[in-house]
């Protein structure tokens, strides 16, 4: 029964574990924007302090381990986490990402004490390796559940700091069920009273620890100026949110704590949505569109201001989106748009099950530098995007001021121009002439009333004269075809002395640090 207890128990150590590693994770992709350094950061501080109270573990070994000094360790690992996420929000000057980082190093050492506690409580001296073995399998099966259960159903139905509260609870529940265990009950009972005290105070002062939470992270210094978000919505995929920018007068949408867009179809307005209306100098007559990125909904509602489309597919990896677009009138008018059809899905996976053809294919990426923009920006998808344009078809997107974006639509496409930091790709000639695109552009009517004849933004497009920059962009030295396995858009700073054959790793530590 002992030992069924160290097993039940290593499994629910490793629960907890992982499930704090996936909470951080979340926190500290919010907290820089998305930066794609943050989940080898975040594991190789875990790993750091793992280690650590491993090697603390042995000290503690020398004394007699009973089950009361495994949960003050859970206890302390519990509390710290809890209270560790709850402050760094506060002190923004001094918590930033590299002490953050330290921080997930320190409280994880006391979770670096549970496992060799446990298996040296545990194991019958006389079965050693067997009995590590278990204590191993089990705590490894706990950890798998602990990703799943939370990566995939405590984070689509709940916010980040109730889960907060959830997984310290779970901490605290467990602890003084492994005290209860213990044969000493003046230690239970003092035990009991200081978990139950702490859960106690906690419950009480949870929202007012919590306060703004995510506001404060995403704003961090600013925050007092700012204030707090309008709408938000937090779910598997990531965190949304919108808030009111006086100096544009619109609402901006927040996607990971980053700017994603602007609430508004106004071809003058403040958010370069006249790019997406450039679509009338980029093709002369599309019938079937696929938009890749939901967001505020804007791009996609210009679109339906025409009739000169007949299908349009969106595919949004957040269901959020939609929810928040719900809030503004003019923008939930694309779910009533029969040409309109959205697919919660990603992108990528969704091309690569469908044999749909479109002329025209629309992606607002976000910025470069972020986790995952290589999913959109590579020459690997680009091949895939390639598939499904029908002949003259054209793959237009963000660069976000990326260099490489433009060069690795070079290496895949006969044809690339430029529209602000859009670029266009085709494998026919961008050839739409004047009179073409005006009256194209006369055919976007919300109601009655031109949205593009008479405005700023059409008199730009026109003016602008869209040159074939593929030769030139292919002759620079500089630039790297983006793909899936470099992934030089997100670690370009360091990737160019990896592919150097002939330098040593010496010289190549030497240039990197």
């Amino acid at each position: 029964m002992r030992f069924i207890s160290v097993l039940l128990l290593s499994s629910a150590t490793g629960f907890l574990a992982l499930a704090q590693e996936i909470i951080w994770v979340r926190i500290l992709m919010y907290y820089t924007g998305g930066r794609p350094q943050v989940f080898a950061y975040v594991l190789g501080s875990y790993l750091a302090g793992i280690a650590i109270g491993s090697w603390w573990s042995r000290k503690l070994c020398n004394q007699k381990v009973g089950t009361i000094l495994i949960s003050r360790m859970l206890f302390f690992s519990s509390i710290v986490f809890y209270f560790t996420i709850g402050l760094i929000s506060y002190y923004p000057s001094i918590f930033t990402a590299p002490s953050i980082y330290i921080l997930v190093g320190i409280v994880t050492v006391f979770t670096g004490t549970i496992f060799p506690l446990l298996a040296h409580f545990g194991i019958n001296t006389q079965q050693v390796g067997q009995h590590l073995s278990w204590i191993y399998l089990f705590n490894i099966i706990g950890a798998t559940f602990g990703s799943g259960i939370t990566g995939f159903y405590l984070m689509e139905n709940h916010s980040i700091t109730k889960i907060v509260f959830f997984v310290l609870t779970a901490g605290l529940i467990l602890s003084l069920f492994i005290s209860l265990l213990s044969q000493r009950p003046k230690q239970v009972l003092v035990y009991f009273v200081l978990i139950g005290g702490s859960f106690i105070f906690i419950q009480q002062n949870h929202d007012a620890i919590f306060v703004s939470f995510l506001e404060k992270l995403h704003y961090k210094r600013d925050f007092v100026q700012k204030g707090n978000y309008k709408y938000s919505n937090e779910n598997r995929s990531g965190i949304i949110a919108t808030h009111f920018n006086k100096e544009t007068g619109c609402d901006v949408i927040y996607g990971g704590g980053v700017y994603d867009s602007c609430f508004n179809v106004d071809p003058d307005g403040p958010n370069g949505i006249e790019r997406v209306y450039a679509i009338v100098k980029l093709h002369p007559a599309p019938k079937n569109i696929l938009v890749i990125g939901l967001s505020s909904g804007s791009w996609v509602r210009a679109l339906t201001y025409s009739n000169v489309f007949e299908k349009i597919d969106v595919v949004e990896i957040n269901h959020g989106y939609l929810d928040l677009i719900k809030q503004y009138p003019e923008h939930s008018k694309i779910f009533e748009d029969p040409r309109v059809t959205i697919h919660i899905d990603d992108g990528r996976r969704w091309l690569n099950h469908t044999d749909e053809k479109y002329d025209f294919i629309l992606m607002n990426t976000t910025f470069h530098w972020r986790s995952y923009i290589t999913n959109l920006v590579s020459s690997d998808f680009l091949n895939i995007i390639k598939n499904h344009l029908n002949p003259g078809g054209v793959v237009y997107y963000n660069t976000t001021g990326s260099e490489d974006i433009i060069y690795t639509a070079a290496n895949i496409f006969s044809h690339v121009v430029r529209y602000g930091n859009f670029v266009a790709a085709s494998d026919g000639t961008f050839s739409v002439g004047p009179a073409i695109a005006r009256s194209f552009a006369s055919t976007f009517m919300n109601g009655d009333k031109p949205v593009l004849i008479g405005s700023q933004a059409i008199k730009n497009i026109l003016s602008n004269p869209l040159p074939d920059v593929r030769e030139q962009i292919l002759s620079r030295n500089d630039l790297f075809e983006i793909t899936d396995d470099n992934m030089a858009v997100e670690y370009k700073k360091k990737l160019k002395y990896f592919f150097n054959p002939d330098m040593s790793w010496g010289e190549m530590y030497k240039r990197l640090f």
